[in-house]
Protein backbone atom coordinates (compact mmCIF):
# COMPACT_ATOMS: atom_id res chain seq x y z
CA UNK A 1 0.00 0.00 0.00
CA UNK A 2 1.21 3.48 -0.85
CA UNK A 3 -0.29 6.83 -0.10
CA UNK A 4 0.07 10.48 -1.03
CA UNK A 5 -1.43 13.52 0.60
CA UNK A 6 -1.86 16.05 -2.21
CA UNK A 7 -5.29 16.69 -3.71
CA UNK A 8 -4.32 18.55 -6.87
CA UNK A 9 -6.56 17.93 -9.86
CA UNK A 10 -9.26 16.29 -7.77
CA UNK A 11 -12.32 18.59 -7.73
CA UNK A 12 -14.60 16.10 -5.96
CA UNK A 13 -12.18 15.79 -3.04
CA UNK A 14 -11.70 19.57 -3.00
CA UNK A 15 -15.47 20.06 -2.85
CA UNK A 16 -15.82 17.64 0.05
CA UNK A 17 -13.01 19.38 1.95
CA UNK A 18 -14.78 22.70 1.38
CA UNK A 19 -17.99 21.35 2.90
CA UNK A 20 -16.05 19.87 5.81
CA UNK A 21 -14.36 23.20 6.47
CA UNK A 22 -17.73 24.96 6.58
CA UNK A 23 -19.08 22.36 9.01
CA UNK A 24 -15.99 22.70 11.20
CA UNK A 25 -16.39 26.48 11.23
CA UNK A 26 -20.10 26.31 12.05
CA UNK A 27 -19.84 23.67 14.79
CA UNK A 28 -16.38 24.24 16.21
CA UNK A 29 -13.76 21.61 17.07
CA UNK A 30 -13.74 18.78 19.56
CA UNK A 31 -17.33 17.53 19.69
CA UNK A 32 -18.70 14.06 18.99
CA UNK A 33 -17.94 12.75 15.49
CA UNK A 34 -21.64 12.09 14.85
CA UNK A 35 -22.44 15.82 14.90
CA UNK A 36 -19.97 16.50 12.09
CA UNK A 37 -21.24 13.48 10.19
CA UNK A 38 -24.87 14.61 10.32
CA UNK A 39 -23.98 18.16 9.27
CA UNK A 40 -21.91 16.84 6.36
CA UNK A 41 -24.79 14.63 5.23
CA UNK A 42 -27.03 17.71 5.17
CA UNK A 43 -24.42 19.79 3.33
CA UNK A 44 -23.73 17.12 0.70
CA UNK A 45 -27.42 16.51 0.14
CA UNK A 46 -28.11 20.24 -0.27
CA UNK A 47 -25.22 20.51 -2.75
CA UNK A 48 -26.49 17.55 -4.77
CA UNK A 49 -23.37 15.47 -4.12
CA UNK A 50 -24.16 11.79 -4.57
CA UNK A 51 -23.00 9.86 -1.52
CA UNK A 52 -23.58 6.86 0.72
CA UNK A 53 -23.75 7.59 4.43
CA UNK A 54 -22.44 4.81 6.66
CA UNK A 55 -23.11 2.06 4.15
CA UNK A 56 -22.82 -1.33 5.87
CA UNK A 57 -21.60 -4.14 3.62
CA UNK A 58 -20.41 -7.69 4.23
CA UNK A 59 -17.23 -9.14 2.77
CA UNK A 60 -18.35 -12.59 1.65
CA UNK A 61 -15.95 -15.35 0.69
CA UNK A 62 -17.42 -18.54 -0.75
CA UNK A 63 -20.77 -17.91 0.86
CA UNK A 64 -19.43 -17.00 4.32
CA UNK A 65 -19.17 -13.54 5.87
CA UNK A 66 -15.52 -12.80 6.64
CA UNK A 67 -15.97 -9.22 7.90
CA UNK A 68 -18.33 -6.25 7.78
CA UNK A 69 -17.33 -2.73 6.76
CA UNK A 70 -19.09 0.56 7.56
CA UNK A 71 -17.21 3.68 6.44
CA UNK A 72 -18.53 7.12 7.25
CA UNK A 73 -19.07 7.97 3.58
CA UNK A 74 -18.57 6.71 0.06
CA UNK A 75 -18.61 9.74 -2.26
CA UNK A 76 -19.86 9.39 -5.86
CA UNK A 77 -18.07 6.06 -6.24
CA UNK A 78 -14.93 8.18 -6.15
CA UNK A 79 -13.37 8.14 -2.69
CA UNK A 80 -13.90 7.15 0.94
CA UNK A 81 -13.78 9.89 3.61
CA UNK A 82 -13.45 8.87 7.26
CA UNK A 83 -14.19 11.39 10.00
CA UNK A 84 -12.20 11.65 13.23
CA UNK A 85 -12.11 13.94 16.23
CA UNK A 86 -8.63 13.43 17.66
CA UNK A 87 -6.47 14.96 20.34
CA UNK A 88 -3.33 13.72 18.61
CA UNK A 89 -2.32 12.95 15.05
CA UNK A 90 -3.62 10.36 12.61
CA UNK A 91 -2.32 6.93 13.60
CA UNK A 92 -1.32 3.89 11.57
CA UNK A 93 -4.60 2.19 12.51
CA UNK A 94 -6.53 4.99 10.79
CA UNK A 95 -4.60 4.43 7.57
CA UNK A 96 -5.25 0.69 7.76
CA UNK A 97 -8.94 1.40 8.29
CA UNK A 98 -9.39 3.56 5.19
CA UNK A 99 -7.20 1.33 3.04
CA UNK A 100 -9.46 -1.62 3.95
CA UNK A 101 -12.46 0.44 2.88
CA UNK A 102 -10.77 1.38 -0.40
CA UNK A 103 -9.92 -2.23 -1.13
CA UNK A 104 -13.43 -3.43 -0.37
CA UNK A 105 -15.14 -0.70 -2.42
CA UNK A 106 -12.46 -0.94 -5.13
CA UNK A 107 -11.61 2.74 -4.89
CA UNK A 108 -8.17 4.29 -4.98
CA UNK A 109 -8.66 7.46 -2.95
CA UNK A 110 -9.51 7.98 0.72
CA UNK A 111 -9.59 11.02 2.97
CA UNK A 112 -8.95 11.21 6.71
CA UNK A 113 -10.61 14.31 8.20
CA UNK A 114 -9.93 15.46 11.77
CA UNK A 115 -12.44 17.81 13.43
CA UNK A 116 -10.61 17.78 16.76
CA UNK A 117 -8.21 20.68 16.16
CA UNK A 118 -8.58 24.46 15.97
CA UNK A 119 -8.38 24.18 12.19
CA UNK A 120 -9.66 21.30 10.07
CA UNK A 121 -6.93 18.73 9.40
CA UNK A 122 -7.17 16.38 6.45
CA UNK A 123 -4.98 13.86 4.66
CA UNK A 124 -5.69 12.41 1.23
CA UNK A 125 -4.39 8.88 0.68
CA UNK A 126 -3.99 6.81 -2.46
CA UNK A 127 -4.37 3.05 -2.15
CA UNK A 128 -2.74 0.50 -4.43
CA UNK A 129 -3.47 -3.20 -4.08
CA UNK A 130 -0.78 -5.88 -4.23
CA UNK A 131 -1.00 -9.54 -5.10
CA UNK A 132 1.11 -12.22 -3.45
CA UNK A 133 1.41 -15.97 -2.96
CA UNK A 134 3.00 -18.24 -0.40
CA UNK A 135 6.38 -19.81 -1.09
CA UNK A 136 6.00 -23.55 -1.57
CA UNK A 137 6.98 -25.36 1.60
CA UNK A 138 6.64 -28.89 2.96
CA UNK A 139 5.31 -29.50 6.47
CA UNK A 140 8.18 -30.17 8.92
CA UNK A 141 8.58 -33.51 10.68
CA UNK A 142 6.74 -32.46 13.83
CA UNK A 143 3.48 -32.02 11.89
CA UNK A 144 1.50 -35.14 12.72
CA UNK A 145 -0.95 -34.81 9.83
CA UNK A 146 0.88 -33.43 6.78
CA UNK A 147 -2.14 -33.96 4.52
CA UNK A 148 -4.23 -31.73 6.80
CA UNK A 149 -1.46 -29.12 6.83
CA UNK A 150 -1.26 -29.19 3.05
CA UNK A 151 -5.05 -28.79 2.76
CA UNK A 152 -4.99 -25.76 5.08
CA UNK A 153 -2.15 -24.09 3.20
CA UNK A 154 -3.83 -24.78 -0.15
CA UNK A 155 -7.16 -23.32 0.98
CA UNK A 156 -5.58 -20.19 2.46
CA UNK A 157 -3.30 -19.82 -0.58
CA UNK A 158 -6.28 -19.96 -2.92
CA UNK A 159 -8.00 -17.26 -0.85
CA UNK A 160 -4.89 -15.09 -1.02
CA UNK A 161 -4.68 -15.48 -4.80
CA UNK A 162 -8.35 -14.57 -5.20
CA UNK A 163 -8.42 -11.69 -2.72
CA UNK A 164 -5.02 -10.01 -2.86
CA UNK A 165 -3.34 -8.16 -0.01
CA UNK A 166 -4.54 -5.04 1.79
CA UNK A 167 -6.94 -6.14 4.50
CA UNK A 168 -6.41 -5.83 8.27
CA UNK A 169 -5.82 -8.68 10.71
CA UNK A 170 -9.45 -9.18 11.73
CA UNK A 171 -10.54 -9.32 8.10
CA UNK A 172 -7.89 -11.84 7.19
CA UNK A 173 -8.80 -13.99 10.17
CA UNK A 174 -12.36 -14.10 8.85
CA UNK A 175 -11.15 -14.85 5.33
CA UNK A 176 -8.83 -17.63 6.52
CA UNK A 177 -11.64 -19.18 8.55
CA UNK A 178 -14.00 -19.05 5.58
CA UNK A 179 -11.36 -20.47 3.23
CA UNK A 180 -10.59 -23.41 5.49
CA UNK A 181 -14.28 -24.15 6.06
CA UNK A 182 -14.90 -24.01 2.32
CA UNK A 183 -12.35 -26.82 1.99
CA UNK A 184 -14.62 -28.99 4.13
CA UNK A 185 -12.62 -28.71 7.35
CA UNK A 186 -14.04 -28.00 10.80
CA UNK A 187 -12.98 -24.64 12.25
CA UNK A 188 -13.38 -23.45 15.85
CA UNK A 189 -12.89 -19.67 16.09
CA UNK A 190 -11.46 -18.17 19.29
CA UNK A 191 -11.38 -21.37 21.37
CA UNK A 192 -11.18 -21.17 25.15
CA UNK A 193 -9.00 -23.06 27.63
CA UNK A 194 -8.24 -23.17 31.32
CA UNK A 195 -4.95 -21.38 32.02
CA UNK A 196 -3.58 -22.30 35.44
CA UNK A 197 -6.68 -21.77 37.61
CA UNK A 198 -8.37 -19.34 35.20
CA UNK A 199 -11.19 -20.97 33.19
CA UNK A 200 -12.54 -19.91 29.79
CA UNK A 201 -9.54 -17.90 28.62
CA UNK A 202 -9.99 -16.99 24.94
CA UNK A 203 -7.25 -17.85 22.46
CA UNK A 204 -7.37 -15.55 19.40
CA UNK A 205 -6.65 -18.35 16.96
CA UNK A 206 -8.50 -20.95 14.90
CA UNK A 207 -8.53 -24.63 15.83
CA UNK A 208 -8.75 -26.88 12.78
CA UNK A 209 -10.24 -30.37 13.02
CA UNK A 210 -9.42 -30.43 16.76
CA UNK A 211 -5.86 -31.11 15.63
CA UNK A 212 -3.92 -27.90 15.08
CA UNK A 213 -4.19 -24.12 15.50
CA UNK A 214 -3.89 -21.25 13.04
CA UNK A 215 -2.81 -17.74 14.05
CA UNK A 216 -3.28 -14.84 11.62
CA UNK A 217 -1.38 -11.56 11.44
CA UNK A 218 -1.48 -8.76 8.86
CA UNK A 219 0.15 -5.51 7.76
CA UNK A 220 3.25 -5.83 9.94
CA UNK A 221 6.85 -6.40 8.83
CA UNK A 222 6.39 -10.17 8.80
CA UNK A 223 6.19 -13.13 11.15
CA UNK A 224 8.35 -12.50 14.20
CA UNK A 225 9.34 -14.30 17.39
CA UNK A 226 6.38 -12.86 19.28
CA UNK A 227 3.92 -14.27 16.72
CA UNK A 228 5.46 -17.72 17.01
CA UNK A 229 5.57 -17.53 20.82
CA UNK A 230 1.91 -16.46 20.92
CA UNK A 231 0.87 -19.46 18.85
CA UNK A 232 3.00 -21.71 21.08
CA UNK A 233 1.08 -20.39 24.08
CA UNK A 234 -2.19 -21.29 22.35
CA UNK A 235 -0.88 -24.75 21.49
CA UNK A 236 0.24 -25.30 25.06
CA UNK A 237 -3.08 -24.50 26.72
CA UNK A 238 -5.21 -26.04 23.98
CA UNK A 239 -3.09 -29.20 24.14
CA UNK A 240 -2.34 -29.23 20.43
CA UNK A 241 0.88 -30.46 18.86
CA UNK A 242 1.38 -27.99 16.02
CA UNK A 243 0.04 -24.94 14.25
CA UNK A 244 0.62 -22.43 11.46
CA UNK A 245 1.16 -18.67 11.56
CA UNK A 246 -0.09 -16.90 8.43
CA UNK A 247 0.98 -13.32 7.74
CA UNK A 248 -0.51 -11.04 5.10
CA UNK A 249 1.76 -8.02 4.72
CA UNK A 250 1.67 -4.89 2.62
CA UNK A 251 3.42 -6.45 -0.37
CA UNK A 252 4.22 -10.07 0.61
CA UNK A 253 2.69 -13.00 2.47
CA UNK A 254 4.34 -15.82 4.36
CA UNK A 255 3.69 -18.69 6.76
CA UNK A 256 5.53 -20.56 9.51
CA UNK A 257 4.84 -23.93 11.07
CA UNK A 258 5.08 -23.90 14.88
CA UNK A 259 5.52 -26.79 17.28
CA UNK A 260 4.01 -27.22 20.75
CA UNK A 261 6.61 -25.85 23.22
CA UNK A 262 8.75 -28.69 24.49
CA UNK A 263 9.25 -29.04 28.23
Amino acid sequence: MKFKTQAAGDPITHAFIGHAMKVHSAVGPGLDEEIYHQELVAALTAAGVSHLSKPRRDLVYRGMVADTFEPDFVIENHFVPELKCLRGSFAAEHLVQVFCYCKFWRLRTSLLVDFGKQSLIWKRLLYRSHSASFTETSPPGFVSKPALAAAIVQAVGDCLNETGLGYRQTTWKGLVSAAIQSAGLKVHVNPTATVLNHPHITMCSLVIEDTCAVFVTALTDGINATDRATLQTHLRWLNLDWGIVFHFGKTTADLNFVQHPQK
